[in-house]
C-alpha cells in the first residue's frame, strides 16, 4: 500500500465515523469521489496530489489533499460548518495510517463558493500531509 492510499483510507475512515460531522451530513455522506446520485449535503475527498520529498517515494511523500463539501442549503453556512467539522475531526487526534507514519498534517486553505447551478454551495478544505514508511 502506498502512502497516498494509506492516507486516503485513514481520512475516509476518520471522517465517516466522526459524530459531529455525521450530525451535519447524515450517515453515509462521506465519499472518496462523489457517486452520481449522492444526496446533499455530502463530503468528498476530491483530490490528492502526491510527490516524493527527496526523489524516492520510500523516503517520504508530500500530499496535497482537497476535501469538498457540497450543499443545497439556502446559504453557505452548512457547507462551511461541515468543512470546519471535518477539520476538527482530523486535527482532534492523530490519524493512524496502515504501514505509514503521518509526520505532518496541516490546513493550508479554506474556501466557499456558490456553484453555477445557482442552488448549490461548495466549501473546500485544502490540506498538506507528509507521510513516511513505518520504521
Amino acid at each position: 500500500m502506498t502512502g497516498e492510499m494509506a492516507l486516503r483510507d485513514a481520512l475516509i475512515a476518520r471522517l465517516s465515523t466522526d459524530a459531529d460531522l455525521t450530525l451535519i451530513l447524515g450517515a453515509g455522506h462521506v465519499h472518496d469521489g462523489a457517486p452520481r446520485s449522492a444526496a446533499h449535503p455530502y463530503l468528498t475527498l476530491e483530490s490528492i496530489t502526491s510527490r516524493p520529498l527527496a526523489g524516492e517515494p520510500d523516503e517520504g511523500m508530500e500530499h496535497q489533499v482537497v476535501l469538498a463539501l457540497y450543499s443545497r442549503a439556502d446559504s453557505r453556512d452548512e457547507a462551511v460548518k461541515g468543512v470546519m467539522a471535518a477539520a476538527a475531526a482530523l486535527f482532534g487526534s492523530g490519524l493512524s495510517l496502515n504501514g505509514w507514519h503521518l509526520a505532518d498534517l496541516r490546513a493550508v486553505e479554506t474556501s466557499s463558493e456558490r456553484l453555477r447551478d445557482g442552488r448549490s454551495w461548495r466549501a473546500a478544505l485544502r490540506l498538506r500531509a507528509v507521510t513516511g514508511p513505518e520504521d
